[in-house]
C-alpha cells in the first residue's frame, strides 16, 4: 500500500503474479500475467510516485512447493508495463527498499538458489533506478538475505537478516554458522555485522529484523535460535534483550519469521507467522488477534500514516483492517488458488470438477453452473480440509468423491449427504512422526489416488506400497511390495540443526501417481518421490522397475499416464529441481519401461516438467505441464510448442481430460482451474494441414435452462461458465480478403441462421499463428477470419426479425436474434478457399428437462409466431418513422395552402394514434415504467421458453384481436388517408409521402 493513496494496493501472490486494487480491495486487475515468472517474493510501491511500483519474483518463503523467479521488474505507469531490471539468477527475492530521499537508490535483499550452491544471494545496491547492480553483501554459496529493513527516519540505516538454507528433495537445513544480523550506515554500500551483546551465540537460522519508525532506536528481531524468538535492542542495535520465547511469536521459522511495528508506537509489535499476534509491551507479552482470518500469515502492510489501515498476506489470501485490526475483511476475490491435482466426474451434465487448493481446503462444482453470473462460490461444495491434495469423483456413481486429506487421510464423500466418512487405507501413531523410518507404511503428503479404467469399482492408494479396494475404501489391501528406494537415510525428521519441522511436508520414499491402462485391464503405473516407475500387468501379483536410466536420481515422478492407444505405451516425468536441476525430464516408453525416448525437443532447456497427458482421441496429440505453462505436441512428444493461448504463466501441475465432453481440464499452482472447452479441432488439426481447411466435427450442443440467480457479482470472483451454444471450429491457412460468414442449417436444409464475419480483432483472440495451436474467435460476435483454427460459437437461435431503428437507445430496438431452437439435427456450412463444408450435429434439452420434443415445439412455435409479430411492428413503426418525417416535410411546403394542409393534419393526428397504439414511444429514451405498455410491449410469451399455458394462449387469442385491429387501422389509415394525400402531393409536383404501403395482419 501507499500512504498517498488509501484505495491503491498492489499483492504478490506466491504463484500468481501480481494483482493491484485502486479501489480499495472491492476488485483487482491483474497486472503481471505475461511475464517469463508468476511466483513473486517481494512488492514495492515507490514513496514519492505511487505509479512506480518493484516487484521481485521468487517465492521467500521456501515451503516444498516454492516457485522461483527471474529477477527485478519494475513499472512506471501502475503496473501497465514492466521492465526486466536483471538480477535474474538471485531467484528468490524477500524484500525491496526504495530510498524516500532518492527513488533511485534500491536495495534489493536475495535468497539465491534454496536448491543448490550459488553466488547469488545477498543484497544488492543500485543507484541508477535499476539499470546497474552492485553485490554489496555476500556470507556464503547457500546463504541469502531474509529480511531487510531500513529505519525511515534514517535511511542510511539498514538491517539485513542473512539466512543459510537448503532443500533437497526429503528434507531442507535451515541455520548455519555464517548467519546473522547485518549493519549498513551508508545506505547498503557497505556492512557490520552485529554479534554478541546479548545476541544469541551459536548457529542461528532465519532472521526478521522491523525498526520502529516512532523511535529509530528500537530494533524487534526474530532469530532462529537456540535461548529465545524475540529479540528487541534500544540503542539502534548496540545491546540486545531477549523479550519473548514465545512460540506464538514464530511457530515453523523456515516458513514465516515476519515483524511489524506500529508506525505511531514502537511498543506496539506485530509477530506474523501461523497466527498474527500482537503485543502492546515491546514485545514481553502476545496475543493471538484476527481470528476471523485464515492462518499461516506471510506478510503484512501497515499505513505508515495511519496505524489502523492495514493489510495480511497469508495461505487463504488477503485481509484488510480500517480499525486497527478490530475487524477484517476477508474477502475472497482473487482467483490464486494452489491447486494440487484436478478430478473430473463422469456420467454428468454438466460434468463436475474438482480441486484440492494448498491450505485452502478441497472443492468440487460444476463445470457450467447454468447462471449467467458464472461459477459462484455457492456452486462449490467443500469436500475435505486442510490441504486437499486429490479429489476424484467415482467414475461408478459421481455422487461419491475419493478425496486425500496430507498423508493419506481419505474419505469417501457423499455429494446427497454433503458429509464424508474415513476411508484411510492404514493409520499409524503420530508418535512416530519423528521416526518415519519406522513405519510400517510411509504415505506422502500429496499420497495419490485412483480408479481403475476396467473396472470403475476399483480404487488405489498410494503409500509406500499401493492399496487397493473394490467397495469405496471400507476395505483395503495392499497389492504391492515397497515400491521406492526405502533409503532409511531419508526417512529421519525434516529440519536442523535448529529445529525440526514434522509437518509430515516432507516425507519421503513414497508414492506419487498411480495409473491405470485405458486398454489392458490389470496394468497398473506408478511413479515414486524418489524416481522409480514402477508397473505391473497381473493387478500386482508382480512388479518391475522401469524407470529412465539416463536421469540422476532421486526425482519426482509425479506423473505416469499410460496411453489410451496401445498397453505398452506410457508417459513420464521425472522432476529433479528439488535437487538443483531445472531441465525438462520427459520421456516415452513403447515397451513397458523396457526403455524409454527422452522427448523434449521445444521445451525451455531451464524449465522443469510437472505433468503429462496423451490425448484420449489422437495417439499423436500430447500435453505437458511445466513450472510456467503448458505445451503441446502434435507428433506424440518429439517436439513441443507453447500452448498458452490466454492462460496467464503460472505452473501448471495436472492435466486431465474429460471423456464426454473432450475438454482439457488443468490445475495450476498460483491461477486455480481452468477448463479448454472441446478438442475436436486439435485432435484433427493434422488432417485439415493436410487439406488446407476444414470444419471441424461439431460435438453435441445442449439447450441448458439457464437461470440468473446474481446480478451483481462486481466484487466477487466467479469461474467462467462455457460457451452456451454450439462450438463451431474451423480451419484455414491464411485469412481470407472477406471473411467467411456461417450458415446453421435444419434438418430439412433451410437456413436458419446466418452468422456474419467479424472484423480481424488481435485484442483478445484465441490463437496467435501455425508456430502455436491457438484458436480465434469466440472473443465477440460474428465468425473470425484468422490463419489457424477459428472458433465461433452458434447460441442456438434464428436469425432475428426487422428492428425499429427509431428507437432512442440500441437496445430498444428489438431482438437481434431469433427464437431458440427446437432440439434436433443441425448443420453448420461455411465456405473456405472456394469450397463449401458441411458438418451435422446434435442439439439436445438440458438433462433436467421435463418436457417433451412436443413441449419444444409448441414453444418454439408460439415464441416464433410473436417474434414475428414483433418484426411486424417494427418494419410497421419504421413506416411510421418515415411517413412522420415526409409530412413534417408536406406540412412546411404548403403552409399556404389551406386545403391540402388541412388533408396533411389531419394524417398527422391519425399517425399520432397508430404510434401510440403500437407502442409506448421510446423515442423520448423512457421505458414502460414512465408509460403504460402498448402493443410493441406487451407481445405475448416471450422468445423461447416453456410450452404456452392455457391462460398465456387465452391472453394470445385477446391480443391477436387487439393486434390485428390495429393492423386494419393502419391499412386503412394507408389507403384512405395517405394514398390519396400522396396522389394530391404528386398531382402539386412534390414527393408522396414515403413508405405508405400496407402490413400484412
Amino acid at each position: 500500500g501507499t500512504a498517498t493513496d488509501a484505495n491503491l494496493y498492489y499483492i504478490g501472490s506466491a504463484g500468481g503474479g501480481v494483482w493491484k486494487s485502486d479501489n480499495g480491495g472491492a476488485t483487482w486487475t491483474a497486472v503481471f500475467e505475461k511475464q517469463a515468472v508468476a511466483a513473486i517474493g517481494a512488492v514495492t510501491i515507490d514513496p514519492n510516485d505511487e505509479n512506480t511500483v518493484w516487484v521481485g519474483t521468487g517465492e521467500a518463503n521456501p515451503r516444498n512447493d516454492v516457485s522461483y523467479g527471474n529477477g527485478i521488474y519494475k513499472t512506471t505507469d501502475g503496473g501497465k508495463t514492466w521492465t526486466d531490471l536483471g538480477l535474474t539468477t538471485t531467484r528468490h527475492i524477500s524484500r525491496i527498499l526504495i530510498d524516500p530521499r532518492n527513488s533511485n537508490h534500491v536495495i534489493v535483499g536475495g535468497m539465491g538458489d534454496v536448491f543448490k550452491d550459488s553466488p547469488n544471494g545477498g543484497v544488492f545496491v543500485t543507484n541508477d533506478g535499476g539499470k546497474t547492480w552492485n553485490q554489496t553483501l555476500y556470507v556464503g554459496p547457500a546463504t541469502g538475505a531474509s529480511e531487510l529493513a531500513m529505519d525511515p527516519n534514517h535511511p542510511d540505516v539498514i538491517y539485513a537478516g542473512m539466512w543459510q538454507f537448503r532443500r533437497e528433495p526429503w528434507t531442507f537445513h535451515s541455520g548455519g554458522a555464517d548467519d546473522g544480523i547485518w549493519k549498513s550506515t551508508d545506505g547498503g554500500k557497505t556492512w557490520v555485522r552485529l554479534s554478541g551483546n546479548g545476541l544469541p551465540s551459536g548457529d542461528t537460522g532465519r532472521i526478521a529484523v522491523a525498526i520502529a519508525p516512532s523511535d529509530s532506536k528500537r530494533i524487534y528481531a526474530i532469530i532462529e535460535a537456540h535461548g529465545g524468538i524475540l529479540w528487541r535492542s534500544d540503542d539502534g542495535g548496540g545491546t540486545w534483550t531477549m523479550t519473548s520465547d514465545d512460540t506464538l511469536v514464530d511457530q515453523r521459522p523456515f516458513y514465516f519469521t515476519h515483524l511489524n511495528v506500529d508506525p505511531k508506537d514502537e511498543n506496539h509489535v506485530y509477530a506474523v507467522s501461523e497466527m498474527l499476534a500482537e503485543s502492546k509491551d515491546g514485545g514481553k507479552h502476545f496475543k493471538e488477534t484476527a481470528h476471523a482470518v485464515h492462518v499461516d500469515y506471510h506478510a503484512m502492510w501497515i499505513a505508515p500514516n495511519d496505524p489502523k489501515r492495514m493489510m495480511t498476506g497469508e495461505d487463504g489470501g488477503y485481509a484488510l483492517s480500517l480499525d486497527g485490526g478490530k475487524n477484517w475483511s476477508f474477502s475472497r476475490n482473487i482467483p490464486i488458488g494452489e491447486i494440487y491435482h484436478v478430478g473430473v466426474s463422469v456420467g454428468e451434465n454438466p460434468y463436475w470438477v474438482c480441486a484440492p487448493l494448498q491450505d485452502n481446503n478441497g472443492f468440487c462444482g460444476p463445470s457450467n453452473s447454468r447462471d449467467s453470473a458464472g461459477i459462484k462460490d455457492e456452486d462449490w461444495l467443500r469436500v475435505i480440509g486442510g490441504d486437499g491434495m486429490w479429489a476424484i469423483p467415482d467414475p461408478s456413481d459421481p455422487n461419491h468423491i475419493l478425496t486425500d486429506l496430507q498423508t493419506a487421510r481419505v474419505s469417501d464423500y457423499n455429494k446427497k449427504l454433503m458429509s464424508g466418512s474415513s476411508v484411510s487405507p492404514y493409520g499409524d501413531f503420530t508418535r512416530n512422526d519423528f521416526a518415519l523410518y519406522n513405519r510400517k507404511y510411509r504415505f506422502n503428503w500429496d499420497s495419490p489416488i485412483g480408479f481403475a479404467p476396467w473396472n470403475p469399482h476399483l480404487s488405489w492408494v498410494g503409500g509406500s506400497a499401493l492399496f487397493q479396494s473394490s467397495d469405496r475404501g471400507a476395505h483395503w489391501k495392499p497389492i504391492s511390495p515397497d515400491l521406492t528406494l526405502n533409503d532409511k537415510s531419508h526417512q529421519q525428521p525434516a529440519g536442523g540443526p535448529l529445529a525440526i519441522d514434522v509437518s509430515s511436508a516432507e516425507f519421503s520414499d513414497t508414492i506419487l501417481d498411480v495409473e491405470g491402462s485405458p486398454v489392458r485391464a490389470n496394468e497398473i503405473w506408478v511413479g515414486t518421490d524418489d524416481g522409480l516407475v514402477q508397473v505391473t500387468t497381473d493387478d500386482g501379483k508382480h512388479w518391475s522397475r522401469v524407470e529412465p536410466k539416463d536421469v540422476d536420481p532421486y526425482g519426482r515422478v509425479e506423473t505416469v499416464a499410460p496411453s489410451p492407444f496401445d498397453a505398452a505405451t506410457a508417459y513420464a516425468i521425472v522432476d529433479r529441481h528439488r535437487s538443483g536441476d531445472y531441465a525438462p525430464y520427459l520421456f516415452v516408453t513403447h515397451d513397458y519401461g523396457k526403455s524409454w525416448s527422452k522427448i523434449v525437443n521445444g521445451l525451455p532447456a531451464d524449465q522443469y516438467v510437472r505433468t503429462v497427458r496423451p490425448d484420449i482421441h489422437n495417439k499423436n496429440l500430447v500435453f505437458a505441464g511445466t513450472e510456467q505453462g503448458i505445451w503441446i505436441s502434435h507428433d506424440a512428444g518429439a517436439s513441443w510448442a507453447s500452448f498458452q493461448l490466454n492462460l496467464p504463466t503460472v505452473s501448471v501441475r495436472d492435466i486431465r481430460i474429460q471423456p464426454e465432453f473432450d475438454d482439457l481440464v488443468i490445475a495450476t499452482h498460483g491461477r486455480d482451474l481452468w477448463i479448454l472447452d472441446d478438442l475436436t479441432s486439435l485432435q484433427n488439426l493434422p488432417q485439415a494441414r493436410a487439406q488446407g481447411a476444414m470444419l471441424f466435427p461439431v460435438r453435441t450442443a445442449y439447450e441448458y435452462m439457464n437461470h440468473d440467480n446474481d446480478e451483481g457479482l462486481y466484487t466477487r470472483f466467479s469461474g467462467t461458465n462455457p460457451p452456451n451454444g454450439a462450438i463451431l471450429d474451423f480451419y484455414q491457412t491464411a485469412a481470407q480478403a472477406a471473411g467467411p460468414g456461417v450458415e446453421i442449417l435444419d434438418a430439412r436444409g433451410h437456413v436458419i441462421r446466418h452468422i456474419k464475419p467479424q472484423p480481424i480483432q488481435r485484442e483478445g483472440a484465441v490463437v496467435p499463428d501455425e508456430s502455436e495451436t491457438t484458436f480465434r474467435g469466440a472473443a465477440g460476435p460474428g465468425v473470425p477470419n484468422e490463419a489457424g483454427i477459428n472458433r465461433v460459437v452458434w447460441d442456438f437461435r434464428t436469425d432475428g426479425v426487422p428492428q425499429w431503428m427509431g428507437a432512442a437507445r440500441p437496445q430498444y430496438r428489438g431482438p437481434q436474434v431469433g427464437v431458440a431452437v427446437v432440439p434436433g439435427t443441425y448443420a453448420a456450412r461455411i465456405t473456405l478457399g472456394g469450397r463449401t463444408y458441411t458438418q451435422s450435429f446434435a442439439v439436445k434439452p438440458d438433462p433436467r428437462t421435463p418436457y417433451t420434443q412436443a413441449d419444444f415445439a409448441a414453444a418454439h412455435g408460439f415464441a416464433s409466431r410473436y417474434l414475428h409479430v414483433s418484426g411486424q411492428i417494427n418494419t410497421l413503426l419504421n413506416h411510421l418513422d418515415a411517413q412522420k418525417a415526409s409530412l413534417a416535410a408536406a406540412q412546411m411546403a404548403n403552409a399556404s395552402d389551406a386545403t391540402l394542409l388541412a388533408q396533411i393534419n389531419a394524417a398527422i393526428a391519425q399517425h399520432d394514434a397508430l404510434f401510440s397504439a403500437f407502442t409506448a414511444d421510446y423515442h423520448n429514451d423512457e421505458d414502460s415504467i414512465q408509460r403504460p405498455g402498448q402493443l410493441r410491449e406487451d407481445i405475448p410469451g416471450g422468445y423461447g421458453g416453456s410450452p404456452p399455458t392455457a391462460q398465456t394462449l387465452e391472453y394470445a387469442g385477446r391480443y391477436d384481436k387487439e393486434y390485428n385491429a390495429a393492423i386494419a387501422r393502419y391499412n386503412a389509415y394507408v389507403n384512405a388517408t395517405l394514398a390519396p394525400l400522396s396522389k394530391a402531393l404528386q398531382a402539386a409536383s412534390q414527393k408522396p409521402i414515403a413508405e405508405a404501403q400496407t402490413v400484412s395482419p
